[in-house]
């Protein structure tokens, strides 16, 4: 099915821009939040895709991974108004490690089901 492969891909492409915006984390002003920037619209275009089919949308899997993209979102919501703001370096990297591991498991019930 094509729709998953998407998600997959996708899903990638979100993993790869958080890890460059937690890479940057330390960082004040425009470059961390172009970061920022890029993943949210990784981000965006994920949740676009599972718009395509309500199964996924609802899916417990994607559900999951999104609530797991909030909680890495809600670390840099300072960030959106004052470029300067510090964030929480620790508590990104776990969120970070949540979305991954949540990502694989999502992975492995896409490759199921194909």
């Amino acid at each position: 099915m094509q729709q998953l492969e998407l998600i997959k891909q996708q899903g990638k492409n979100i993993l790869r821009s958080m890890n460059e915006l937690k890479r940057r984390a330390k960082k004040n002003g425009r470059e961390r939040f172009d970061y920022y920037e890029k993943f949210s619209a990784n981000r965006h275009s994920f949740t676009i895709y599972t718009y395509m089919d309500s199964k996924l949308d609802q899916a417990k899997t994607i559900q999951l991974f999104q609530q797991k993209l909030d909680l890495f979102d809600n670390e840099f919501d300072e960030i959106r108004t004052n470029f300067e703001a510090d964030v929480d370096i620790n508590a990104i990297e776990a969120a970070y490690q949540e979305v991954v591991a949540v990502y694989n498991e999502m992975v492995i019930i896409i490759n199921n089901n194909n």
